[in-house]
């Protein structure tokens, strides 16, 4: 019942008691979802909590400054890159970005990150699910985007 009650009290408070942001951003990289992708934000003070849709795929993170530099910020990504023919790929990253404008703003991001990935390679076209080939390991990403 107090579970069931909090759910409700929580869906009817306003947005804006929230105390945060909404940010918007187009780019390219995992932290974008592959090779172009949107990133939908919250952000609130030093922190920002994103779920990002792309060619290929799907990804959540989160950001946050940890200086008084506000142009720089540091947080993970996890995601899944989907291929309509023949490579699935789940990943997770540990990233760095430098924002052009400050973390706050509007403006470029460049980024970067070390993480680990899974890729599945299926027969061509329909598998039934069965995975041809299995590969995983460490991988870099470097990730170009702007804030709106």
């Amino acid at each position: 019942m107090l579970k069931n009650l909090t759910i409700i009290l929580l869906a009817c408070t306003p947005l804006s008691t929230w105390g945060g942001d909404f940010e918007f951003s187009v780019g390219g990289g995992y932290q974008y979802s592959g090779i172009i992708g949107t990133q939908f934000a919250f952000k609130e003070d030093d922190k920002k909590y994103f779920v990002s849709l792309g060619l290929p795929g799907v990804s959540v993170g989160m950001q946050s400054t940890f200086s008084n530099n506000e142009n720089h910020s540091v947080g993970f990504s996890v995601g899944k890159l989907t291929s309509f023919f023949s490579v699935d790929t789940e990943y997770g990253f540990i990233t760095y970005n430098y924002h052009f404008s400050g973390f706050k703003n509007d403006g470029w991001v460049l980024g970067t990150g070390i993480g680990y990935y899974n890729q599945d390679e299926h027969m061509e076209f329909f598998s039934n699910g069965k995975p041809k080939e299995r590969e995983n390991g460490m991988a870099l990403t470097f990730d170009i985007g702007y804030k709106f």
